[in-house]
């Protein structure tokens, strides 16, 4: 059976290039259907182009009206093919999954890893680490021991977000293998995000305070971990949601380590103080004002991607810096930032006090995110007919009744709030597009826990949603309902033609490691790999 289930895999791989069918022929025999995990790992240890699909950020189609790549025409019977980058949160998250079933796989056995298992592992752990920077005695830096989001480019970047899941990943290996290394990896990590929460005294040297009060003054920093550092020590002005991840992993790190002056959960504790006052307060991210010299390296600069250039020590929503009567306003929120949030909150709270502590920590919080209407993102704007122009428009909020019926509601391009609780929305009407089934994959695995205590019977709708379809390769599950790639409507700004025309339209359809490995996790934290049998 698994050997059947790695081939529908492999078939699905090597024809990645080809339209995905309407549906798969049906066997003349009924089949006992592969559980999720095991297709799951199977999809991230099979290779395409020769990489690891688990070491992959995703894989692009595209097509245009006149799009040639290479030579070659592009079209939707025959769209072209591109190879995602290479990017340490995906093979973390892989290799935080392959650990965790490997690990259930072989108690439910009742045996010990074999020396093959512990080679995939291994294998992984050495890719992540691979997104290292040599370290320089003579000339420490705030992002010693981090790991980048990328292995290449003449700079790097190294996130709070993206460094949590690795450490969370390195301890998960750990765990399954006993390798001290990996453990030292953590804890390396550790530190790099201990550095990130107050990072003033590697700026000194520069003649720079980063943080400031609303009268210019140096002040202290409020204690949650600073989005993002580049390896040119330029440091980034936001604090996001999403980095509860990290309450998570430090407080887990604190466990593993149990140093005596309880740094990592004492760093924890702080974060969560100040970060969960972003979560109650609707936002997306913190900006912070600073003081930083007019010099190309070595100071503190605004996040762009979330129109932060703020500076005024205030919670915000992506794309805007307004306030109103004392209140966030403008601006957009999806639910990533707010669901890794919650799961962060969730996770720290059950490791010090348990399952039932930790639901009631978030009820209130859920029961507020799940009712709020929003946009659904698919289709806004479509030249090229990607997706059905017609489908864009308002969602229902999360718990009415007509959105819990077995029937997953809306049409094709719409959420699915039976697998998480609104796909991607946005609270004002979009004028770009999302792919919100990818959201949703996502959403599912990152919430499994925190649903399947809070919402038992939404959770079993989730995952019996995600078995439901008859095939034996469950990876049909993480596209559309019609088993169609979810294509959108974008520019090519990145001139993959080669033309110099960075204007004209395409289509891209993504079909990424991340929902596969949060997607299996989710269901081993909260199903178990017996579970699954």
């Amino acid at each position: 059976m698994r050997a059947r289930a790695a081939a529908l895999v492999a078939a699905l791989i090597v024809g990645v290039a080809a339209p995905i069918p309407a549906a798969p022929a049906a066997p003349a025999v009924a089949a006992t259907p592969v559980p999720l995990v095991d297709s799951y790992f199977d999809w991230i240890l099979a290779s395409y182009d020769g990489v690891r699909n688990g070491l992959r950020r995703d894989i692009e189609h595209v097509y245009g009206n006149q799009f040639a790549i290479a030579g070659r025409a592009c079209s939707t019977a025959s769209p072209c093919t591109i190879g995602g980058p290479r990017q340490s949160t995906a093979a973390c998250t892989s290799l935080q999954f392959i650990s965790v079933y490997l690990d259930q796989r072989a108690a439910y056995e009742q045996r010990s890893l074999s020396s093959v298992e512990t080679g995939i592992i291994d294998e992984f752990a050495s890719a992540v680490l691979a997104h290292r920077l040599p370290k320089d005695p003579n000339a420490p830096k705030i992002f010693d021991d981090a790991v980048a989001s990328t292995p290449d480019g003449a700079i790097r970047y190294f996130t709070s977000f993206g460094n949590a899941a690795c450490g969370e990943a390195l301890l998960a290996a750990h765990q399954a293998t006993g390798t001290p290394g990996y453990l030292d990896a953590a804890t390396g990590i550790g530190e790099f995000l201990l550095r990130m929460q107050d990072p003033r005294a590697y700026y000194l040297p520069y003649g720079i305070h980063p943080f400031v009060d609303g009268l210019g003054q140096p002040t202290t920093p409020p204690g949650g971990y600073v989005d993002q550092i580049s390896s040119w020590s330029n440091l980034y002005s936001t604090i996001s949601i999403w980095n509860l991840t990290a309450i998570a992993f430090m407080q887990r790190l604190e466990t593993a380590v149990a140093p005596p002056d309880n740094r990592y959960g004492q760093s924890a504790a702080t974060a969560r103080q100040f970060l969960s006052t972003g979560l109650q307060a609707g936002a997306d991210w913190y900006t912070f004002d600073f003081d930083s010299p007019a010099t190309s390296q070595n100071r503190v600069v605004a996040q762009s991607a979330y129109s932060a250039d703020c500076r005024d020590n205030r919670w915000h929503r992506k794309g805007s810096c307004t306030y109103t009567n004392g209140q966030i306003a403008g601006g957009t929120l999806g639910t990533d930032m707010i669901e890794y949030g919650l799961a962060g909150l969730y996770d720290h709270e059950r490791q010090l006090n348990g399952a039932s502590s930790a639901a009631a920590a978030v009820a209130t919080l859920y029961t507020t995110y799940t009712s709020l209407p929003g946009w659904h993102t698919a289709s806004a704007s479509d030249p090229l007919d990607c997706v059905d122009d017609t489908a864009a428009g308002t969602v229902d909020p999360y718990y009415p009744p007509d959105n819990q019926g077995a029937t997953p509601s809306g049409d094709a391009w719409d959420y699915d709030p039976h697998l998480a609780f609104g796909g991607f929305f946005r609270l004002t009407a979009p004028n770009v597009n999302a792919e919100a089934k990818y959201y949703d994959i996502v959403g599912f695995g990152v919430l499994a826990e925190l649903r399947k205590q809070l919402v038992p019977a939404k959770f079993t709708a989730g995952y019996q949603r995600l078995q439901q379809a008859d095939r034996q390769d469950a990876l049909y599950a993480l596209l559309d309902r019609a088993l169609v790639a979810m294509f959108l409507p974008v520019r090519d700004t990145n001139d993959l033609d080669g033309d110099s025309d960075t204007t004209e339209y395409l289509c891209k359809g993504t079909r990424g490691t991340l929902p596969v490995a949060h997607n299996g996790l989710g269901i081993l934290k909260a199903v178990g790999y017996a579970g699954t049998r």
